[in-house]
């Protein structure tokens, strides 16, 4: 099992770094359309996160819940998205997809070491990796005008790329208390280039401006939880069978590094074949070195748990987008402080059950309203929808309980913007556990 992890780890995440080409025309703006950081499990219920903890599921956004782990729990997931956009003058839709993470977390105490040495320490510890997409640029935009005395002009925008994250968590709980960190290098490149096309010139001409923009630097972010137990087990006074989980992140503002290659050129004498018969590079700039300023973050998060049967919980999370800055990129669209509220529920009618297997399956649904933090032609862009979700259980060799979750969200963005995006994405993750990892064999 340990080798199999390993080796798919490494194989897929050649495969995550291969992001597909989109086609959203807001993500031209600062670093491209922002990726959340949860995985199927919490986005099944609104992205339910900052108070999300469970022994057998991974959860990057909060760094704290790693500590209740009790298996190493490998994740993967795979999504597809649909986009329709809309403008007053034309519409289109999109389809992209690909792997959305990969993570691997897990107690650093074995629980069948705790068992069989029938001790229980108050200290529990976890560590995992994860990769991730942070950010995605993909677009390709055409608009036509005619100017006095110029004529026809074409201007095309077209642009690819985005940025990643390598994350190590680290998490220490004690009783009911979690504290952990994340450390995030995030990585990448962009570019971005931008075509006017004179056509009733003569002769007809072209400028073209194109940036190579690459992205390196450290991010961290600090979360918590604390269980209020309401209620424990009768026969087991250690084991909590009601509680309300509060849970909490915290980012500071940082400044990550940027690359930048710059080029301007005009082109003379277009041919019937789109070509032109010469080019002057009139603007030339190799390496420059900028830097990028990310906002400051935090977020509040409860949820009421009934132990293996009932999960409620509402989070909120504000981002200080107005300190955004991308020296490299001086054109980019104003930005605002952002509030996200989001909520969810996940129900399962009885895990236990031996001989029907739908009543073991996890109900999930949710809803959220999140501010985006781009600014377009003075409008804001708002993204709301609501998500449903399934988790099916699974048992693997050796009696682990693993799971496949699906989950789906439906949405709008931008609904008073100058284009507006429909969207659904289906997100399908696969959770595989094993307690064996740092198991102390007495006998060998």
């Amino acid at each position: 099992m340990k080798i199999f992890l390993s080796a798919l780890l490494v194989l897929l995440a050649g495969s995550l770094l291969a992001q597909p080409k989109q086609n959203s025309p807001y993500s031209r703006y600062g670093l491209g359309d922002p990726v959340h950081q949860f995985f199927a499990a919490q986005t099944g219920f609104g992205g339910q996160a900052l108070a999300f903890h469970d022994p057998f599921h991974l959860n990057l956004v909060n760094p704290a819940s790693y500590a209740f782990l009790r298996a190493t729990t490998f994740e993967a997931g795979l999504y597809a998205k649909n986009s329709g956009y809309e403008s007053a003058t034309s519409s289109r839709n999109n389809w992209s997809g690909n792997l959305a993470y990969l993570a691997l977390g897990f107690p650093l105490r074995s629980p069948i070491n705790e068992v069989l040495d029938k001790t229980q320490s108050p200290w529990q510890f976890g560590m995992g990796i994860a990769l991730t997409p942070n950010s995605l640029v993909g677009y390709n935009v055409s608009t036509r005008d005619t100017l006095v005395d110029i004529g026809d002009v074409q201007n095309t925008f077209e642009g690819n790329g985005g940025t990643y994250r390598f994350t190590w968590s680290n998490a220490v709980k004690y009783r009911n208390t979690a504290i952990g960190f994340n450390l995030g290098w995030v990585f990448g490149k962009n570019t971005y280039e931008n075509t006017t096309f004179f056509i009733d010139s003569l002769p007809t001409f072209a400028n073209t401006s194109r940036d190579d923009i690459r992205i390196n630097g450290l991010l961290w972010n600090l979360g918590v939880q604390h269980d209020f137990v309401l209620k424990y087990a009768e026969n087991d006074r250690d084991l909590p069978v009601r509680w309300v989980t509060v849970g909490g992140t915290a980012e500071g503002e940082h400044a990550i590094r940027s690359t930048a290659d710059r080029i301007f050129l005009r082109s003379r004498g277009r041919l019937s074949n789109g070509q032109y018969e010469s080019a002057d590079t009139l603007l030339f700039d190799d390496g420059v070195r900028r830097t990028i300023t990310l906002p400051a973050t935090f977020g509040l998060g409860i949820q009421y748990v009934v132990a293996n049967k009932l999960r409620v919980g509402v989070q909120y999370v504000y981002e200080g987008w107005s300190v955004f800055r991308n020296e490299a990129r001086t054109n980019d669209a104003e930005f605002r402080n952002t509030s996200s509220f989001s909520a969810g529920i996940e129900y399962i009618p009885d895990y236990a059950s031996y001989n029907n297997y739908a009543k073991r399956i996890r109900l999930r649904a949710g809803g959220y309203i999140r501010q985006d933090p781009r600014i377009v032609e003075g409008k804001a862009l708002d993204d709301i929808g609501f998500t449903v979700g399934l988790g099916f259980p699974i048992v693997l060799p050796r009696q682990q309980t693993s799971f496949i979750n699906t989950a789906l969200e439906l949405g709008k963005l931008g609904a008073d913007s100058p284009v507006q995006e429909t969207y659904f994405r289906l997100t399908v993750g696969f959770t595989l556990n094993d307690n064996s990892w740092f198991y102390k064999r007495r006998f060998e």
